[in-house]
């Protein structure tokens, strides 16, 4: 298709450019346009709604080179030395509103995990280096509820959505830190009288389990994707990882009366797989791992499962190393190595595809379809300290948030490695000077709807984020 010229002022200066996109839905037919030198995003987006004659415009980005354009073309070109005498490749992906703060939660000390409850809206789950857990439902109680049990700081907690008997879900998390022992938790939320509506008093967390192995701290805890489907009926009971600084990583099945010991006044008495009837059926019962994986030479930073395989897990830590793990076998399928201290990992929902966050202050992609061992795909820049966290977004395959100990959070599409969409700053305490360190972030979460993160500064911060631009309703189209 010959070049097709855009109407513009005789004596403004022109450039050729070729749009394209990756998104099926707003695909349009390969051809040249001439555009001025000055538009910008919106004269672009208007362009290309034209193109797909949409009754309701649309505002896009723009990539030229995986660099998001944020200014106009002809000084895109100017300040990367690009001639305007070529043909720049520009591609076009729907724009997503900035996030917004939505509010900030005070916690009992610095805030080394979050996870959302993505089944209950407003359930935000924390851990604390006070060495509780705390839970909050925004719109129930102001007055979170707080786990108590763990002699030091905790590091990592999750939530369990498989029922441990069969029966109906019950409310299930799990956690461990700095004490060794990891545990899992049955709780109760307050709910809203439609009478009164005045949240109604709920019981305290208790302990169902304690699970013993590491001989360091614990530093991750992850329960199995409720989206992975078992690969036998006897696997259908709730399964956690656990990893921890002494290079262990513990699988067990949460499944009741499985790998059990009572916990008594005079130490553990142990029962059978099979369950026994016991005149104490409140008590506190360790159960011990159904497999331990071996391989790791340094501190594990973090082990998940596969989202859709439940034979399958990954782990990342600091010997320079990501590991794929056959779970029915309880070995090592692949290792690939860098030269990077990984801090965090999380497998986005492209299931193809792992994120990490390392000291060198780079995320990285690690492409599980290809077989070498040092299989980095691609790698992010922007953060100014370590990547301590990293959680990718619940069904966008390239997009994902990272938190880093440069006081940020950044909101990331994996075609724009050059640049986060969004940058985010941690809340700082009111009357802390410029001058003043701030809060390094330790973890980070997104539902889709929510990025929720926390850190030093014993506090949670959490942003809405309302999705493409023109979704909400009554918006007008803006772009930059």
């Amino acid at each position: 298709m010959a070049d097709q010229p855009i109407a513009s002022t005789s004596e403004e200066r022109q450039i050729a450019i070729r749009l394209s996109t990756k998104d099926a839905n707003y695909t349009i037919p390969p051809a040249k346009f001439l555009v001025p030198a000055s538009w910008r995003r919106y004269q672009l987006s208007e362009l290309i709604n034209k193109v797909l004659e949409n009754d309701s415009p649309i505002p896009f980005d723009f990539l030229i080179d995986q660099t998001l354009l944020r200014t106009s073309l002809g000084t895109y070109c100017q300040q990367t030395n690009t001639s305007e005498e070529i043909v720049l490749d520009v591609e076009f992906l729907p724009s997503t509103l900035p996030p917004q703060l939505d509010s900030t939660v005070p916690a009992e000390d610095w805030v080394s995990d979050v996870q959302i409850e993505r089944n209950v809206p407003g359930a935000i789950l924390s851990a604390s280096y006070a060495g509780t857990l705390s839970f909050q439902q925004s719109g129930i109680s102001s007055t979170p509820l707080t786990f108590s049990g763990h002699d030091l700081s905790v590091l990592s907690t999750c939530y369990i959505h498989q029922s441990i008997d069969g029966n109906a879900p019950r409310k299930l998390v799990a956690s461990g830190g700095m004490d060794r022992i990891a545990r899992v938790w049955e709780y109760e939320t307050p709910s809203l009288s439609l009478t009164d509506l005045e949240p109604s008093s709920s019981i305290a967390p208790k302990t169902l389990y304690t699970l013993s192995l590491h001989q360091a701290p614990i530093s991750s805890v992850r329960s199995r994707s409720p989206l992975s489907s078992p690969t036998t009926s006897s696997s259908s009971a709730p399964h956690l990882l656990t990893a921890g600084w002494d290079g262990l990583i513990g699988v067990w099945d949460l499944g009741k009366g499985v790998n059990e010991e009572t916990l008594g006044d005079s130490g553990f008495e142990r029962t059978k797989k099979k369950r026994r009837k016991s005149t104490s059926i409140e008590s506190v019962k360790n159960k011990t791992p159904m497999s331990v994986l071996r391989g790791h030479t340094n501190k594990v930073s973090r082990a998940l499962f596969d989202r859709n395989d439940a034979s399958v897990a990954y782990s990342a830590g600091w010997d320079h190393t990501v590991r794929i793990w056959d779970l029915e076998h309880g070995i090592e399928k692949e290792s690939k190595v860098s030269d990077k201290v990984h801090l965090s990992l999380a497998q986005l929902a492209t299931p193809s595809l792992l994120l990490t966050g390392s000291t060198d202050r780079l995320l990285s992609l690690f492409d599980l379809r290809t077989s070498s061992l040092s299989s980095i795909s691609l790698s992010l820049s922007g953060h100014t300290g370590p990547v301590s966290s990293v959680a990718e977004h619940p069904t966008n395959g390239l997009m994902f948030v990272s938190g880093s100990y440069d006081s940020t959070i950044k909101v990331w599409d994996a075609r724009s490695p050059k640049q986060a969409l969004f940058s985010l700053d941690m809340p700082q305490k009111e009357g802390k000077g410029e001058r003043e360190e701030k809060d390094k972030v330790l973890c980070v979460a997104w539902d889709g709807e929510r990025i929720v993160a926390g850190g030093e500064g014993a506090k949670v911060a959490v942003w809405r984020v309302s999705g493409k631009e023109g979704e909400a309703e009554g918006e007008k189209m803006t772009v930059e």
